[in-house]
């Protein structure tokens, strides 16, 4: 995956679990949650390291949704949103991603990681009145 440390912990995992994954399980928990750690820097922008220390400051609401994201795939890897058993039924495309990734952000999720980073999607834009004179005056000197 990235070369950067994950957002949370395998110790954090482990509490949300309920138990401490070991081997293969402990391998995947760790594969989810770089992989869900990768899917939140891209939605903020934000890294999170320290060149120093490693991983530094993250906010609280990102590893929480960090480890959201992990167990969420941890304990549906094959992202399901509906099985029957008479006749196998299966289904996954209920928030439109095609063949069920277990790994992404929802909606909601995007918007608190924009949030926490200090994104935001209000842009500051400075107008200037064609009636002002501004532009009048400063295409005349130029002339």
């Amino acid at each position: 995956m990235s070369d950067l440390p994950p957002l949370a912990s395998l110790q954090e995992f482990s509490a949300r679990l309920g138990y401490t994954p070991e081997g293969v399980e402990a391998e995947r928990a760790e594969a989810l949650l770089d992989e869900a750690s990768e899917l939140i820097r891209d939605e903020a922008g934000e890294d999170w390291v320290d060149s120093d220390s490693g991983l530094g400051l993250v906010p609280r609401r990102v590893v929480k949704i960090c480890l959201a994201v992990a167990y969420r795939a941890f304990v549906n890897p094959e992202a399901l949103t509906q099985r029957g058993i008479g006749d196998s039924n299966k289904s996954y495309d209920r928030t439109r991603r095609e063949g069920g990734e277990a790994v992404y952000l929802t909606e909601a999720e995007r918007k608190a990681i924009r949030r926490a980073a200090g994104a935001s999607t209000f842009t500051a834009v400075t107008l200037t009145s064609p009636y002002s004179g501004e532009g009048v005056v400063d295409s005349l000197a130029g002339s």
